[in-house]
């Protein structure tokens, strides 16, 4: 626990420096965080280049963006956060890209079989969603659908709970 601390105290200073333009705090962020910030990108999308591709982006955002950063808690937190934003930001354009692409290559030909594969693809996402929330427990379904289908605040749903 105590080495913890010291951590996230050593992160704090260099995020700081960083801020103020600290090449060396730079540096020391990079080298603790960008294993494991790699490590995790593959959880959250297995494709290695992209992954890659969105640490260096996050870490070419963060020193050239760097007086304009806040003061953070967690360093840790704000910098997986950060990677999982851009990796589903960089995912949801590869995917833009190929669907303009898919379409220019069929422009032309039977657009019904493009809407019956989008409708399978539709109903194999839903499937898999409902799968996945069935093994949920009782009490996280029921955060869920207060969210997301009752429009409930997050006070609201921690009163009701």
């Amino acid at each position: 626990m105590e080495r913890e601390t010291k951590q996230q105290e050593l992160d704090r200073a260099n995020w700081n420096a960083l801020r103020h333009g600290d090449t060396g705090a730079f540096s020391s962020l990079y080298n603790s965080y960008s294993k494991l910030l790699l490590s995790y990108g593959r959880k959250v999308n297995g494709n290695r280049q992209l992954v890659a591709d969105s640490v260096q982006e996050l870490f070419t955002y963060l020193w050239t963006r760097r007086e304009y950063l806040g003061d953070t808690a967690s360093v840790r937190f704000y910098l997986i956060k950060s990677l999982r934003t851009i990796i589903i930001k960089e995912n949801n354009k590869s995917k833009k890209v190929e669907l303009i692409h898919s379409e220019n290559i069929i422009d032309g030909h039977n657009h019904r079989e493009n809407e019956m594969i989008n409708e399978e693809n539709n109903a194999e996402r839903n499937n898999l969603l409902k799968k996945a929330l069935q093994m949920l427990s009782k009490r996280e379904q029921e955060i869920l659908y207060l969210k997301y289908f009752a429009g409930s605040t997050h006070e609201e749903i921690a009163e009701l709970l």
